[in-house]
């Protein structure tokens, strides 16, 4: 079985889209929805779902924010397989299939291929291209640093969780983990697909940083670079970090 976790936060716009793909999946897959403290309908669209179809499991956070709601996921999700899907996002048709086939390969982490829509513009295009194989510190493949377009090994996952201080850049730090264990990154043939990523957001995360928020995770990558004694995952994070500074001089130029 695979899981799902999926948390929300206001998503009214397009939460029920995000569950009608959902619903739309044929496989074995639950869908662990998280309410992260809404305060308009976005509840109340996701219990029709759960009401009809009983892959749906509602859930509350503990703690506040993304990373505590995904954090809650990884502790109830019961599949052998985890996968997230950010509520503005949507799973493509034929998900299940592209995700049991690249488990096929023996890995632990892979990586897919995604589309993104561009409202604006009314255009589908695939992004982040890597072609297929297996990817090895440091040289990781692009938009390693996601986790909704990745597919997790249960069992390499159990112990990690997202850092719920973060409020940007919670996912890298959780593929790092992983990554400790496991140092390579199995990336399914560039065609295949399993998200459509909707960039009409303007409120989302990652389209919202501020230069506290890149500061915030500059650090928290220092701490988990001085923990590191493999060399080549210090180059990888060493890499991400010189990206981050980057962000950092745009930021404060502006």
């Amino acid at each position: 079985m695979i899981s799902v976790i999926v948390p929300y936060r206001d998503a009214a716009p397009w939460i029920g889209r995000c569950c009608e793909s959902l619903t739309r999946q044929d496989g074995d897959f639950e869908f662990i929805m998280i309410n992260d403290w809404s305060v308009d309908d976005s509840q109340d669209i996701v219990e029709k779902y759960i009401k009809t179809d009983s892959r749906f499991v509602g859930l509350w956070p503990v703690g506040e924010g993304v990373s505590a709601a995904r954090n809650m996921g990884l502790v109830v999700a019961r599949g052998d397989w985890i996968t997230f899907l950010d509520a503005d996002d949507e799973m493509l048709p034929h998900a299940y299939m592209t995700m049991t086939n690249a488990a096929k390969s023996g890995a632990n982490i892979i990586q897919f291929n995604h589309l993104r829509y561009y409202t604006a513009i009314d255009k589908l295009v695939l992004k982040y291209t890597n072609e297929g194989g297996v990817f090895t510190l440091p040289d990781l493949p692009v938009h390693w640093f996601g986790v909704w377009n990745k597919l997790f090994r249960a069992d390499i996952v159990w112990d990690v969780r997202f850092d719920e201080s973060l409020q940007y850049g919670e996912d890298g730090l959780f593929v790092l983990e992983c990554l400790t264990k496991y140092g390579n990154i199995y990336h399914a043939p560039k065609r295949e697909t399993t998200v459509k990523h909707r960039f009409d957001n303007k409120s989302s995360l990652s389209r919202s940083k501020t230069l506290s928020d890149i500061v915030k995770q500059l650090r928290a990558y220092e701490d988990f670079l001085l923990r590191q004694d493999n060399q080549m995952m210090r180059v990888a994070v060493c890499r991400e970090m010189s990206r981050l500074w980057d962000a950092l001089a745009g930021n404060i130029n502006k």
